[in-house]
Formats: structure tokens, C-alpha cells, sequence
């Protein structure tokens, strides 16, 4: 899923995918791996908000009362979207950060991918661990 559009809201007939931040990391990390003369990448995404649904409702009006209640499809409720977190801050460690030309790729690429501005993403230099 490489990443949903932060802040965005899906419909039911886009794909529905699973969100999970972890793995969006990681998935992430590998492919920023790839790009010539970074090395081994880490990378950790911060967001700002939580992810919610948006629900289907019918209301019935009488004359006294208004009743709204959630549209139920086989007992649970009918999701006709979901929103997720934006991001906030964006922070990679790769071993070969001292080159500008690899902190300007990687800066490009999670700057474009995550749909933040560049100022968002911190590229720092990482050294191996042992």
C-alpha cells in the first residue's frame, strides 16, 4: 500500500487496504534502500491526528422525534470512507546522508511519496551499529 494519502478520505470503491504505520516504515526503508549510495535507510514517520471512519446513517423524522442510526450491512455498520493520519514529520538515517546528492534523493522521494513538504523530512547520516 505505499502509503495512503495522509489526510484524505477513501470510498468503499477504492481499495481497501490496511494501514498500519509500522510497515509503511519499513516498506518505505526498503525502497529507499535502492537509491544509489544510501546504504542501509531506517526511517520513522510521525503523525499528527488519528485514523477514523466515516459511517453511513439513515434518520427517521415523526412528528416528536428524529432518530438517526447507522446503515448495518450483515450487523455491522456500512463504512462509506476512511480518514487517515497526516503526517507530520518524517525522519530517515542513512549511511550514505553525508553525500548531498543521496540526502537530496531521499529527501525527494519521502518528500513526494508521504505528500509533505521538504522541510518535513530530516535526512541525518547513520553509522553501523555493532
Amino acid at each position: 500500500m505505499l502509503l495512503p494519502e495522509f489526510g484524505s478520505t477513501k470510498t468503499e470503491n477504492q481499495t481497501s487496504q490496511a494501514y498500519d504505520e509500522y510497515s509503511d516504515e519499513e516498506r518505505l526503508s526498503e525502497i529507499l534502500s535502492t537509491v544509489n549510495g544510501a546504504g542501509k535507510v531506517s526511517v520513522m514517520i510521525t503523525y499528527f491526528g488519528t485514523s477514523s471512519y466515516d459511517l453511513s446513517f439513515e434518520e427517521k423524522n415523526s412528528d416528536t422525534t428524529k432518530e438517526r442510526s447507522a446503515i448495518l450491512d450483515n450487523g455491522t455498520p456500512f463504512i462509506k470512507g476512511k480518514t487517515y493520519p497526516t503526517v507530520k514529520g518524517v525522519i530517515i538515517v542513512s549511511k550514505g546522508a553525508n553525500l548531498p546528492s543521496v540526502r537530496e534523493s531521499l529527501t525527494s522521494a519521502a518528500s513526494a511519496i508521504l505528500n509533505v513538504p521538504s522541510y518535513r523530512v530530516c535526512v541525518l547520516e547513520g553509522k553501523e551499529r555493532n
